[in-house]
């Protein structure tokens, strides 16, 4: 581990490939709350985006970072020493994570940077048990062939949901992230009539947990039942490899906690969101 400076308590450092171990462990401490950073590590083991904080040889906390930052501090005071990496990365836009993590880091950094707008707490949902699925719901992957409708509906629902339409943005980029998502088999889809009426994508994916996002129905199929059949499907086509299924959601958004609670979901913590 090279160290780039020291803290109050600990070093703070860039991590390198030998620390995949002491990272896994790290982040293995909570497998639902640290599922997003458990399946960027699968993905890529490498760990060149990462930042640890350590002491007496061993890891207390770590990020992942660029221009999405997410923290795992088990230890809130942790947060000033391990907030030195994100003046060594790209500027970062957005802070996701469980919920003491990102309140830590973002007051921590309070004074040179200040958020534009925060949400929390976004609850922390966990899916046990696949609800039944009723009869008459066409969920699918995702293919190459639907990226075009694909494109247009999560660039609708991200419209909806942070103001911002990345159409606008960056076209290429945002169809190429939905490429990904759809290569990777983390695309489902409810097809009808020419357009997607409903679709979520998976955000992680680990052997014990799967997080999902991107729950959206198209407006003109609201309040008709396709969010909670076609989630019911989606969850229960994932939960024949994966024991769970997790999701955060706003803690304003009634509607969709009546929903996820339909299904079974139950609290099992809290994320939070801030944004830059």
């Amino acid at each position: 581990m090279g160290q780039i400076t020291g803290e109050e308590r600990g070093n703070l450092s860039r991590l390198v490939p030998a620390d995949h171990a002491a990272l896994s462990r790290l982040l293995d401490q909570d497998p639902v709350a640290t599922v997003f950073l458990r399946s960027e590590l699968r993905l890529a083991p490498n760990v060149l985006s990462w930042w640890g904080l350590t002491s007496n040889g061993g890891l207390r906390a770590a990020l992942l970072g660029g221009p999405l930052v997410v923290p795992w501090i088990p230890v809130a005071n942790d947060a000033l020493a391990l907030s030195g990496a994100l003046w060594h990365e790209p500027p970062f836009r957005l802070m996701v994570g469980p919920a003491p993590s990102v309140r830590s880091l973002a007051a921590a950094i309070t004074a040179r940077q200040r958020p534009v707008e925060a949400r929390d707490p976004q609850p922390l949902l966990l899916l046990d048990h696949p609800s039944p699925v009723p009869g008459g719901v066409h969920v699918r992957l995702g293919q190459r062939g639907d990226l075009g409708q694909l494109t247009i509906a999560a660039a609708a629902m991200h419209r909806e949901e942070m103001g911002i339409d990345p159409m606008a943005v960056d076209p290429s980029g945002w169809r190429a992230r939905m490429a990904t998502l759809v290569n990777r088999g983390w695309s489902y889809i409810w097809p009808e009539g020419g357009e997607i009426i409903f679709k979520v994508e998976l955000s992680a994916w680990t052997p014990e947990v799967v997080q999902l996002q991107g729950v959206w129905t198209h407006p003109s199929r609201r309040r008709q039942g396709i969010a909670s059949a076609g989630l019911a499907a989606v969850c229960a086509a994932v939960m024949r490899d994966v024991p769970l299924c997790s999701l955060y959601v706003n803690a304003y958004n009634s509607a969709a906690l009546r929903l996820y609670a339909r299904l079974g979901f139950r609290q099992v913590g809290e994320f939070a969101t801030v944004m830059y």
